[in-house]
């Protein structure tokens, strides 16, 4: 039997039970561990909520909690200072591909979005929309997440939107941020509507952002799933080149050849 921690915000979620699920398609054997919700993150971790189940997700798997966390932590700690690697985040296009239609038809939301994100939806659908995400929060605030993942440079975006420029007619913009201070002072988007500013809970964010007909995203596993759901036949998606700060971490296998890396 598999058992495959979940953990960490809403992209990484979905990327965890990717994997599992992939498995358990293939007839093995899946247990999903939310320990990491009740308390038992590891120091240094970002608190998150659980939100899978606000999609209608099919698994036939148990949802345990362990109450071990910490302890694994420790035992993934001890393996990599031997030299093992040790996967948990699952961050591979290809697991995605391999079940994308099962997938494609559990991702969507099992209630209606609230009322205000249906009148943002329609605005979305109505407009050569561009969905813009800027991924500050602890890749800023936490040491050690900001040695590992970095941040997406103002010139990135600005390239980003260029090109956006060079093959849409007049783009609207929509942004989400955990800092909309930072891109409301930084992008200077005429016109732009700041979706994260009605507060909207991340699974309401992550399909309007995959309801916009082009993706600007971050190095994030959030806006790659706003991407990836995007199902516009002229989709364009432009993705950072460097995916990790860290260097040592491989990023070949994530981000889809058909993309743009800037």
């Amino acid at each position: 039997m598999k058992s495959i921690h979940i953990k960490a915000g809403l992209g990484n979620q979905m990327f965890q039970y990717v994997y599992g699920r992939s498995l358990e398609l293939a007839g093995k054997k899946v247990v999903f561990d939310l320990s990491f919700f009740y308390g038992n993150k590891a120091k240094g971790d970002t608190s998150r909520e659980f939100t899978l189940d606000k999609f209608n997700i099919k698994t036939n798997a148990l949802f345990v909690q362990h109450r071990r966390y910490p302890l694994y932590a420790l035992y993934k700690k001890f393996l990599r200072l031997l030299g093992h690697k040790v996967e948990e985040y699952f961050q591979e296009d290809t697991y995605v591909k391999h079940i994308e239609q099962h997938i494609r038809n559990e991702f969507t939301l099992r209630d209606p979005l609230s009322k205000k994100a249906q009148d943002i939806r329609k605005k979305i659908q109505s407009t050569t929309s561009v969905s813009i995400h800027v991924r500050r929060g602890d890749y800023v605030s936490n040491k050690e997440t900001h040695a590992y993942h970095g941040l997406c440079s103002l010139t990135y975006y600005q390239e980003a939107m260029r090109h956006i420029a060079q093959e849409v007619v007049s783009p609207s913009y929509f942004i989400f941020s955990d800092d909309s201070a930072w891109a409301k002072e930084y992008l200077n988007v005429s016109g732009a509507i700041f979706v994260s500013d009605f507060e909207f809970p991340d699974y309401e964010d992550l399909m309007l952002m995959s309801e916009c007909k082009y993706n600007i995203i971050a190095n994030s596993s959030f806006s790659w799933w706003g991407a990836w759901l995007n199902t516009y036949e002229k989709k364009i998606v432009i993705a950072p080149k460097k995916w990790f700060q860290a260097s040592k971490t491989s990023e070949y296998s994530i981000v889809p050849s058909s993309w743009i890396r800037i």
